[in-house]
């Protein structure tokens, strides 16, 4: 008895709520249609809870008028929701200079019952910035409707959890850790079999560099095409040419070269340089050097081209003897003794 009580006192508000919904309605329709400029029309005024329908939202102004567009939030209403706004349209009649502005919202709604769209106001200015007015659109009515319950049906049990298909993405990890197993099976497999050959896993390659006679060489070529004696560079030409001389006794004979003096550099090069003519050729490159250098004198063109022919001639002098090739022994052919034939 209890419950039929409250369902009889629900039944009565809800049906209070609705009559009061449509004397609203009622008022709203019966009020004398206007044709304005601006106006808010819907492509059907009943939906279904939850269901979509356009609006289409217009405003009409003459030539040099000006118009604000109303500021429209996520919703209409606490009970009518935005779910999109299109671009603001306008079309410019060739005749008589007016502009008509258009706007598409699409709405829903999830409360049951009429809902009205309250006016949407314009503010338009006159031409010439004269005194501006504000124009609205008049209130819409929409109803909208629940879904159809049968009361008398039996309750059904949830429907269980649909299982979305699979993808690449679900298999993609154990994709990914097969292949990594595959990996280090295979790194295994090269690390074992490097082993058992006794070889490293991974052979790098060095590059070997140049003897330091080959870049002595080198030097001295790329030095003679600078030409810097002939273009009266002396100075900067024996500091070049006694750095290569220095460079190279330090690379083959392991001399601090580059730390000593002329005087040094012969008293070291005396255990390396073991024909007397070299060690002679190399002191005159030295004393030529330092009177170019620190006594500002200018050699002759001939004591420079021999100073270059003598810094070449020691470098190939004292260059390290090229390694015999071996030669493989051929096996020698065994020659076997035949014996004659004899008649028998």
């Amino acid at each position: 008895m209890l419950t039929m009580a409250i369902f009889r006192i629900k039944t009565a508000k809800r049906m209070i709520k609705t009559s009061v919904q449509v004397c609203l309605a009622f008022i709203i329709f019966a009020l004398p249609v206007i044709a304005k400029a601006q106006k808010l029309t819907s492509d059907t005024t009943a939906i279904t809870i939850g269901q979509q329908i356009n609006l289409t939202l217009e405003l009409g102004i003459k030539k040099g008028e000006r118009a604000e567009w109303p500021l429209l939030s996520d919703t209409l209403t606490k009970s009518i929701e935005i779910i999109s706004k299109s671009a603001i349209d306008s079309i410019v009649d060739a005749q008589t200079g007016e502009t008509m502005y258009r706007q598409q919202l699409v709405v829903t709604s999830f409360d049951t019952g009429f809902h009205v769209i309250p006016p949407l106001p314009f503010k338009v200015t006159g031409s010439g910035g004269t005194a501006s007015e504000t124009r609205q659109t008049e209130p819409l009515l929409i109803s909208v409707s629940g879904v159809p319950v049968d009361m008398q049906a039996d309750i059904k049990d949830l429907k269980p959890v649909m299982q979305a298909p699979y993808t690449l993405r679900d298999f993609l990890p154990w994709i990914l850790l097969l292949l990594g197993i595959a990996l280090l099976a295979l790194l295994g497999w090269f690390y074992y079999q490097s082993r058992k050959k006794k070889k490293p896993l991974i052979k790098l390659t060095l590059r070997q560099p140049k003897p330091a006679h080959v870049l002595a060489l080198e030097q001295l070529d790329a030095l003679k095409l600078e030409q810097l004696w002939q273009k009266g560079q002396v100075k900067e030409y024996y500091s070049k040419l006694t750095d290569i001389l220095r460079e190279y006794f330090e690379a083959r004979f392991g001399v601090n070269a580059a730390e000593m003096t002329s005087d040094e550099i012969i008293s070291a090069m005396k255990d390396h340089l073991s024909d007397a003519h070299r060690l002679n050729d190399l002191k005159k490159i030295l004393e030529l050097s330092d009177m170019a250098k620190f006594a500002k004198a200018r050699p002759m063109d001939a004591e420079n081209e021999m100073s270059f022919m003598l810094s070449a001639a020691i470098i190939n002098s004292s260059k390290p003897a090229p390694e015999p090739k071996s030669v493989k022994a051929e096996p020698k052919e065994e020659t076997e003794a035949k014996e004659p034939l004899t008649e028998k």
